[in-house]
């Protein structure tokens, strides 16, 4: 009888300490790093990135939790993308422009034109994603797509609402795409990224830059900028991926949080968050009256697309030799560009 009820009590406790052990397991705060390369004051950081990580902790019930490594701490603007693929970060935020040849398919928005707002780019961006630009983020888990606003032309020295103005200038240029836009417009492109204008202007590295409204605020030129051109020239689509391996091996509460809390509406939201910006910057600059702007007259936008259409024929041969159906891609994007705005 004793041998009974020792077995018996032997098993409650083997019960009891698989239940509590596997509550323990269950509660334990599962801690996943996110990486971008701008301030924590920047726009994105403060009104996407922290946000997306409280919803995530929210929905998890405190059971996901997401620090945020900015600053470049984990990575700078090229090496995003290794970083998070390798697993140096679980998260991070990757701007495909700046990682030439990776992401060949979304690469046909870094053309001239190709969006009027930061909505309006990630809503081609969307409308072409199952059947296009999904296949160049296979190796990633992808939160989430968006665009910053269009650029404009930024000058530290001159008014450039003419297609003459830009002949010699040193102009900050976004990607290899806009390079050559900078050449066929008499230009000497500097490539660099976007954190580094405000040195390069302080130190005239460079004349001008192409870039959105917001930067004046994010990278407070406002004394450093004297005019700006608006042409809605190009568009910079922007990602925020996941490692896929991570991605797997979360518990299926933790994937349902951070799919709740990412996806199509949220980069719909962080494109909103860089429309209001530059609002907000255009609003700014005219309170404080010392950066003038200009409209390109509708004559000279017309010589500006011209001279720059050559850079669709010079796409579609570099993407002649990667297998991918180039021609019906440009297509697909200028009609979903016309069609979303």
């Amino acid at each position: 009888m004793k041998k009974v009820l020792l077995g018996i009590g032997l098993a409650v406790f083997v019960c009891s300490f698989t239940v509590w052990t596997g509550e323990k397991v269950q509660a334990q705060t599962i801690n996943l790093k996110m990486a971008h390369f701008m301030s924590p004051m920047h726009i994105q950081h403060r009104k996407s990135f922290v946000p997306f990580t409280r919803k995530v902790e929210e929905i998890s019930g405190g059971r996901v939790k997401i620090k945020i490594y900015p600053g470049g701490a984990l990575g700078g603007p090229k090496q995003l993308a290794d970083a998070v693929k390798t697993g140096i970060t679980d998260i991070a935020f990757v701007i495909p422009a700046y990682t030439t040849g990776r992401f060949p398919r979304i690469s046909v928005l870094d053309l001239p034109f190709m969006g009027d707002s930061a909505i309006h780019c990630t809503k081609v961006v969307y409308d072409l994603w199952d059947r296009y630009f999904s296949q160049d983020f296979k190796d990633y888990k992808v939160l989430w797509m968006y665009s910053c606003g269009p650029g404009q032309f930024h000058s530290a020295t001159k008014p450039m609402y003419t297609v003459g103005a830009f002949q010699g200038m040193k102009m900050r240029a976004p990607s290899a795409y806009m390079s050559k836009a900078f050449k066929l417009l008499g230009s000497n492109p500097v490539g660099m990224p976007i954190s580094k204008l405000t040195m390069s202007l302080q130190k005239k590295v460079i004349d001008g830059m192409l870039t959105p409204y917001s930067a004046v605020t994010d990278f407070r030129l406002f004394d450093l900028v004297k005019y700006i051109s608006e042409a809605n020239f190009y568009v910079t689509p922007m990602s925020v991926l996941m490692n896929k391996q991570k991605w797997h091996s979360l518990p299926d509460y933790a994937k349902k949080a951070i799919d709740l809390a990412s996806g199509r509406p949220w980069g719909l939201h962080a494109g909103n968050v860089y429309d209001e910006h530059d609002v907000n910057t255009v609003m700014e600059i005219n309170r404080l009256g010392k950066i003038e702007i200009f409209k390109f007259p509708p004559s000279e936008l017309k010589k500006l697309r011209e001279r720059v259409k050559g850079l669709e024929r010079d796409w579609l041969k570099e993407m002649s030799g990667k297998e991918i159906p180039a021609r019906e891609i440009l297509e697909a994007a200028r009609a979903s560009v016309e069609r979303n705005r």
